[in-house]
């Protein structure tokens, strides 16, 4: 085991930029339209049911994207392939993706000691090896687990045993941020330290983690 707390991040949302918030730069396009449901961009007057329902364990997160890129190939003529939908968005890739309080607290956290692990669903599932490969803040990482890969996906227990086997920390020596309640909740059960980030504001939840894990700001 190691000395200090392990710093485990999910992939999409806590380090890169969510679909919600990259959309902004389409207007006009298939992508625009179909993530005008927002997610967790929604206002409380006009929710997005899906995303509801998502956050209250009612449907995955597979539905939810399932979902979406139904729309998408209705919207744009093309396949209904989730990682066709989210080409259109993170092509090429490029270091603006990356949420800038994330990769400060990935170098802080390894700077100090602590290491670094990725524990996502979809990274493989949603984005081309090429362009994995090409993602250099993955390099900075200690220890990458995809469900994607492995074949089930957070919340089931087995996700996070790998991440505790490869990364060589206990539950309790982890802090792991997630933008999904679910995935929180499912840590949270094995207790394993949390922080849940709302994509409205990423700053707060790495302040959170942070100061879990004593890094200074």
């Amino acid at each position: 085991m190691v000395a200090k707390q392990a710093l485990i991040l999910d992939f999409g949302g806590p380090v890169l930029l969510t679909p919600f918030e990259l959309v902004e730069e389409l207007p006009g396009t298939p992508a625009h339209a179909l993530l005008s449901h927002r997610g967790p961009m929604a206002s409380d007057a006009q929710p997005d049911p899906d995303w509801t329902a998502l956050q209250a364990g009612e449907i995955t997160e597979r539905d939810y994207w399932d979902h979406r890129s139904a729309e998408w190939a209705e919207l744009s003529g093309g396949g209904e392939s989730v990682r066709e939908m989210m080409a259109h968005l993170y092509e090429p890739p490029r270091a603006s993706l990356v949420r800038p309080v994330a990769l400060r607290a990935i170098r802080d956290a390894r700077a100090a000691g602590h290491p670094v692990g990725v524990l996502t669903n979809d990274l493989s599932a949603f984005h081309s090896n090429e362009w994995i490969s090409r993602m250099d803040v993955l390099t900075e990482i200690d220890v990458i687990v995809d469900g994607s890969i492995e074949g089930y996906l957070k919340p089931d227990p087995r996700l996070y045993d790998l991440m505790s086997e490869r990364l060589g920390v206990a539950f309790g020596e982890m802090v792991f941020v997630d933008d999904q309640l679910t995935n929180v909740r499912g840590a949270e059960a094995l207790g394993i330290p949390t922080v849940h980030l709302d994509p409205r504001d990423p700053e707060a939840a790495y302040a959170q983690a942070r100061k879990m894990l004593g890094l200074e700001d």
